[in-house]
Order: structure tokens, then C-alpha cells, then sequence
């Protein structure tokens, strides 16, 4: 009806009534509303689209990064959700034997995780790993907003306006101007290399007077371009945050690489842990029952005579702290585990076990190099140190950047402004009305204090960027140095838990025999006992101890390449000092 009425007069627009403009004017402002709204109301639309085009950019800079880093990959940075976590591939566990007492019944129904089987929970739900994991995305965000700095940077709005004038003429009419007003832009912003800043803004203005039907247009398209001649111009000085934002996905990526190594030490470390403290319960347990049965021939000597209350109350003491040991023991092991369970993202209430052959399988096994030599080896391999060296070259940088600062300002720019005709309805622009304007503003360096301090700060950054390369050099090498004499004490340690082992068997052997005899000293016993369960200990913690130091040595040397599913792999012989 709405068409009929207005369109049919449409050929003629002095013969369109205002009341007809004016519900054409609104409800193209209702029309513009409505899908404004409509736009938020199903945001999802388009901000899936903006995630979708986020992750293609910032993917495609850790593609093009990780080439330069080693041991670390795009597909390492992955962060699509992992599935649920399936426990149920792995082998279920037929639970602990009496050595665990009470808990051994709430190990029944359990998973067994090799360690293999843990490295990968850990590196696909470990929460510290997967945040590590986000730092480095979020720094490749970071980039992809750097590089949008440089480009030519787009822009549109425009608003819609409708407004009424009513104003008193006399004491019997009012007198009402309707009026709609449309303004829209477009343009660009860009940031070139050599600091060079060009600017585009076309703007159309249109007016109708709905009462007498007039309208006015306009159009405006304005050109500006700034070159820096001295201060804030060059490449160097432009490119300075992008290029400090490009080193810095390096930096990230080195420091993800070096977590990565950092972290399956951990879990290996605390798996092994674990394992200990699981040994350390059945030592304590067969120390326990060995003492219960201790006492039960002690009572019986004492019975026959043989013995006395004293021999028998020692033997009582000894089993009361034995059982203490024991039951400590557990707790302990059971911290440990659930430790552990935190660090691989496993639910804390999960029931896992833990396979014992890792820990039976474990072997002193040496290097296979010098000490100077893992010296020279991490010299070259380890990414901190070729980050810190990297930050030497920064200062420098900034040292240049910082000069800049203190010359003058010399800027040339140029305007060119083309408009419409104003006489002319339509909105084309009129080429030949157009202004050109050329300036050379300068800018004298009387005031350069906070310049000047700059300049002097980046000279002491640099010397601060050295030493703290000097420091982290001298740190690595402390690091090797640390690790070769946990090896070697690790070794001494085994060999010597190896002839306590054997000479507290020894030693326990004898005493049995004597106190079945009626001739042992109880004290002798406990202490043989307590000896026994003290060397097995000594020798299970010194092979863990020097197994974990020759992982952090490959760790520390920069060798310790880490696969997609946290299995790690010593690449010695890639390596050259």
C-alpha cells in the first residue's frame, strides 16, 4: 500500500508529501536498527569467523618460526581440546598385595601407566603444559597485530539521523522542519617502512529537508602523507617494534622448547619418585613382618628360659617403630602418586598404578662423554643461551633507535583535497575543485632531556644485556658441572648400597641364626633389620638419582629432544661442539 501510494508519485519528487518522506526516512532508519541488531543478536556468526581467521594467521607464523627452533613444532603448539580422557585402553591392575595394608584394596580396579603411557597423558592434559602451550599462540596473536601495524589499515562507518525542528510562528501555528541526514566514510591508514604515514578519507554527507522536499549533498575526499626526515624516520627506527615482535616469537618458541625438555624430566622424575616410594613400602613391610616374627621366637626363647623381658621389650619396641616406618611409608607413596596425577591433568580421584618393571629396568649407565665436552656441546645447542645472546643484539639495536630520538624534527607532508560542487545535488566529487598544500614543519632539539635519558639508559641496557649473557654462559656450564657430580656421587652411592645390601644380608642372616640359637643380642638384630631396609632404600633412590642426572645432563647440554608424545630421544651424535 506504502509502495503504492508514494512510488506511483516517485517520477516526481515535488509531488511526494512530507508525511511520505518522512516514513520513507524512518524506516530506513528502522530498517538500519533492525539489522544492526539482528547482526549482535547472532554475534556467533561472525566472531567464529574472526577466531577461524585468527588461528590461520597465527598458525601460519608458527609455521613459518619453528623451522628455527629446534625441538619444538607447529604441531606441538596445537590447541585443538583433546578428547576425553580415556583411561580404559590401558591394562587394568589387579591391585596392591598385602605390603600396602588397607590401601592395597583401594588399588583394585586400577589402570596401569607405563611410563610412556604417562609422558603422553602428560604432554596431551598436563594443565601446566597445555597453559605453556597457549603462551606461545597468544605470542603469535601478538605478531599477527604487529605485521597489521605496517599495513594499510581500513576503515567505513557511517550514521543515519533523523530529526524534527517544531517551533511557535504565531499564536495559532507551529511550524515543523523534518530533516535526514546520512553520513558515511571510508579510507585507509598506512604506516610505511620508512616511517612514512599516508592517510585516505573519502566522506559523503547527504541532507534532506523532508518539508519542501530540498536535499543537499556533498562529498570530501582527503589525502595526507608525513615522511619523517630526521627524528622518527628510517627503517631501522619504524621497524623496530616489529622487529623486536618477530625476535620475541623466537624467544618464546626457544623457552617452549626448553619447558618441554624441563617437563618430561619432571614426570619422569616424578614417576620414578613414586616408584620409590612404593619400594621403600615393601622394604619397610618385610623389615615389619621379619620383627613380628622376631618377637614370636623371642617369646618363645623367653618361655624356655633362654631369653630375658628386656630382649623380648626391645623386639616389641623395634616392631611398634617399624610399623610406624611402614605406615608412613604409604602416606608417603600415596602423595607421591597423587602428585603425579596433578601434573599429567589425571583426576585426582582416578585410580592409576604405576608398572614396577620401569624401576627393575633402570641401569647405571654412563654418558658416553667428557665433562668438557658436554661443555662445548651446550655452548652451542642450549636455546637460552642463544636467546640471551640474541638480547646483546637488541640492546644494540635500541642503542640506534635511541640516537634517533635525539635529532631533530624535520617532517614534510603533503595534502591534496578534492570536493564536490556545492551547487551540484549529486554527490560526485569534482576533480577540478581540488587543494594542494606541501609543509616542512621543523621541530629544533632544544628540549631532549627525556631523549637524551633514553640514549643514556640503552647504554647501560646494553652493558646489562652482556652480563647477563656472560652470567647465563657461566650459569650453563654450573649446570653441567652440577650434573657430571650427581653422576659420579650417584655412582659411588650405588656401588656403595650394592656392599651394604650384601653385608646387611649377611649380617641379618647371622643374627637369625644366633637368636634361634638363644645366643643374639636383640639390639643386634633390630639393628642388622633396620640396616637391611636402610641399604635397599639407598640402592633403589641411587639409581633413580642417577638416572634422573643424566636426563637433566642431555636436558642441560640442549640434547633432549622431546617427541609429539613426550617420549624423549638423546641425539648425541646430531650434535657438534
Amino acid at each position: 500500500m506504502f509502495a503504492r501510494i508514494c512510488g506511483a508519485r516517485s517520477g516526481n519528487a515535488e509531488m511526494i508529501p512530507n508525511w511520505c518522506i518522512a516514513i520513507r526516512m524512518g524506516w530506513n532508519l528502522l530498517f538500519a536498527s533492525c539489522l544492526l541488531i539482528f547482526v549482535s543478536c547472532k554475534g556467533n556468526w561472525y566472531a567464529d569467523g574472526y577466531h577461524a581467521r585468527a588461528d590461520k594467521e597465527a598458525f601460519s607464523i608458527l609455521f613459518e618460526k619453528t623451522p628455527q627452533v629446534r625441538n619444538v613444532g607447529a604441531n606441538n603448539v596445537d590447541l585443538s581440546l583433546p578428547a576425553d580422557m580415556e583411561l580404559g585402553r590401558f591394562p587394568l591392575g589387579a591391585g596392591g598385595g598385602d605390603f600396602l595394608g588397607d590401601y592395597g584394596a583401594e588399588e583394585r580396579g586400577g589402570r596401569i601407566l607405563t611410563l610412556a603411557d604417562a609422558l603422553e597423558t602428560g604432554v596431551t592434559y598436563g594443565r601446566e603444559y597445555l597453559n605453556e602451550k597457549e603462551i606461545v599462540f597468544l605470542a603469535a596473536l601478538d605478531l599477527t597485530l604487529a605485521r597489521y601495524r605496517l599495513e594499510p589499515m581500513p576503515f567505513a562507518q557511517g550514521s543515519l539521523e533523523l530529526a524534527t525542528d517544531s517551533r511557535r510562528a504565531d499564536l495559532n501555528n507551529i511550524v515543523s522542519t523534518n530533516t535526514f541526514q546520512r553520513t558515511g566514510s571510508v579510507g585507509f591508514n598506512w604506516l610505511y617502512k620508512t616511517g612514512a604515514r599516508l592517510s585516505a578519507d573519502f566522506t559523503r554527507d547527504f541532507l534532506r529537508f523532508t518539508t519542501g522536499n530540498r536535499s543537499i549533498n556533498s562529498s570530501n575526499l582527503v589525502v595526507s602523507l608525513v615522511q619523517p626526515l630526521l627524528q622518527g624516520g628510517g627503517t631501522t627506527v619504524t621497524m623496530e617494534a616489529l622487529t623486536q615482535e618477530e625476535r620475541n616469537m623466537l624467544y618464546d618458541l626457544r623457552e617452549f622448547a626448553d619447558f618441554r625438555r624441563a617437563f618430561v624430566v619432571d614426570v619422569v622424575g616424578q614417576y620414578y619418585g613414586a616408584l620409590q616410594a612404593r619400594d621403600r613400602v615393601r622394604n619397610n613391610f618385610v623389615a615389619y613382618q621379619g620383627l613380628l616374627e622376631n618377637v614370636r621366637v623371642e617369646e618363645a626363647l623367653e618361655d624356655e628360659g633362654r631369653s630375658t623381658l628386656t630382649q623380648v621389650g626391645q623386639l616389641q619396641q623395634a616392631v611398634l617403630q617399624a610399623e610406624s616406618r611402614w605406615v608412613n611409608a604409604i602416606r608417603s607413596y600415596q602423595s607421591q602418586l597423587d602428585a603425579l596425577k596433578i601434573t599429567l591433568g589425571v583426576p585426582v580421584d582416578v585410580k592409576i598404578l604405576l608398572d614396577e618393571d620401569e624401576l627393575i629396568r633402570l641401569r647405571i649407565e654412563d654418558p658416553g662423554i667428557t665433562r668438557e665436552q658436554a661443555v662445548k656441546i651446550a655452548m652451542v645447542t642450549r636455546p637460552d643461551l642463544a636467546t640471551s645472546a640474541d638480547r646483546v643484539d637488541d640492546a644494540e639495536r635500541r642503542i640506534e633507535v635511541a640516537k634517533n630520538g635525539l635529532l631533530p624534527g624535520l617532517d614534510i607532508s603533503l595534502d591534496y583535497n578534492p570536493t564536490s560542487d556545492p551547487d551540484d545535488t549529486t554527490p560526485a566529487i569534482d576533480w577540478d575543485r581540488r587543494r594542494w598544500e606541501g609543509t616542512l614543519d621543523l621541530d629544533l632539539p632544544l628540549d631532549r632531556k627525556a631523549e637524551r635519558n633514553i640514549y643514556r639508559a640503552t647504554l647501560l641496557f646494553l652493558e646489562r644485556a652482556k652480563r647477563a649473557d656472560e652470567l647465563a654462559r657461566d650459569n650453563a656450564k654450573l649446570d653441567i658441572y652440577n650434573d657430571w657430580r650427581t653422576l659420579d656421587l650417584a655412582k659411588l652411592n650405588f656401588r656403595i648400597a650394592e656392599q651394604e645390601v650384601a653385608l646387611a644380608s649377611r649380617r641379618l642372616e647371622e643374627q637369625l641364626l644366633l637368636s634361634e640359637l638363644g645366643r643374639g643380642e636383640a639390639r643386634d638384630l633390630v639393628d642388622a633389620q633396620n640396616d637391611l631396609v636402610n641399604a635397599q632404600n639407598e640402592r633403589t633412590a641411587t639409581v633413580v638419582v642417577h638416572t634422573l642426572a643424566r636426563l637433566r645432563l642431555w636436558k642441560d647440554m640442549g640434547i633432549l629432544y622431546i617427541g609429539d608424545d613426550g617420549a624423549w630421544v638423546e641425539r648425541l651424535e646430531n650434535e657438534s661442539p
